[in-house]
């Protein structure tokens, strides 16, 4: 192997997770057979993944799109709340429920938090995460009107803590600072009360996206330049390529091959990586138009 060629290597636990990946096979068998499906909101926020999707037959639309002649709407894995499949049964619209199982399993928790703090007359279910998030958006509409969004730490001096807390994070958020919003919280408990026992903390990260940023920090240690392939509006993507330039200052984030640029002088070894929304067959558009750019400087 010629030594000025550097090795191209594409992060093998980075790119769609489990929950992205079966709404994304879920879809495809529909829109293969030749269904017409509206799908409620973006399926992945991925950009060159919906313009695929649109080839296929899909359609995006809005909550406030939706109408009594769509036949087939498709719920992403992100979920929804409850007032929405009331609205789809109103319509007579069949659908098709791409909901990830670890959202639908934290949706049935944050639900009987709820009820039971509802039923008690006192407590307050607390979700850490994205205000207008997709998914915070389902999480909150199965709670009873006792649901409080924290997005920052500083928010946590904001609740009542003379009341029983059921703490849960939006399943995608990251891990410290899910960690420290909680030692902040059970630290205000104690002082604000005296008491250890009000607060119950509930670790409802998914497990392959709190594995994602240590491996990651690993794989970032082993190239010399980083390529981080991300939409623009994945928060997810976000996190994750902050991650690897913390590791990596040659760290670049790109949506598309079209937008790489000649990073690459000097390097041994790159490293592409992408956010659970992004699709593997972007992540080797990506390392095919790197090596290109490379082979051009030779």
């Amino acid at each position: 192997m010629n030594p000025a060629i550097p090795v191209i290597e594409i992060d093998h636990s980075s790119g769609f997770c489990s929950g992205v990946n079966r709404a994304i096979k879920i879809a495809e068998d529909r829109l293969l057979r030749g269904d017409s499906i509206y799908c409620l909101g973006n399926l992945v926020h991925n950009e060159k993944e919906l313009e695929r999707l649109n080839r296929l037959g899909m359609h995006f639309i809005r909550h406030g799109e939706i109408k009594s002649d769509m036949k087939t709407v498709f719920i992403r894995a992100h979920g929804e709340p409850p007032e929405t499949y009331r609205i789809l049964k109103n319509n007579n619209t069949s659908v098709v429920d791409a909901t990830c199982p670890v959202v639908l399993r934290l949706q049935h928790k944050v639900k009987e938090s709820s009820r039971q703090f509802r039923e008690k007359g006192s407590g307050m279910v607390i979700i850490s995460g994205k205000p207008g998030h997709p998914e915070i958006t389902g999480l909150l509409g199965h709670t009873e009107g006792n649901a409080m969004l924290i997005s920052k730490i500083e928010e946590t001096g904001l609740i009542d803590y003379n009341q029983p807390l059921h703490v849960y994070a939006q399943t995608t958020a990251g891990e410290e600072e899910y960690d420290a919003i909680c030692r902040r919280i059970l630290e205000n408990s104690l002082q604000q009360t005296g008491r250890d026992d009000l607060v119950t903390i509930h670790n409802s990260i998914c497990r392959q996206m709190s594995q994602r940023a240590p491996r990651l920090r690993e794989f970032a240690k082993k190239h010399d330049v980083i390529i981080f392939v991300t939409g623009s509006e994945s928060s997810n993507g976000r996190y994750l390529s902050g991650i690897a330039r913390e590791i990596n200052s040659k760290t670049y984030v790109v949506g598309s091959p079209s937008e790489l640029d000649n990073w690459f002088a000097g390097a041994r070894s790159i490293g592409i990586s992408g956010a659970t929304s992004t699709p593997r067959w972007l992540m080797e558009e990506v390392a095919d138009r790197i090596k290109a750019i490379v082979q051009n400087n030779l």
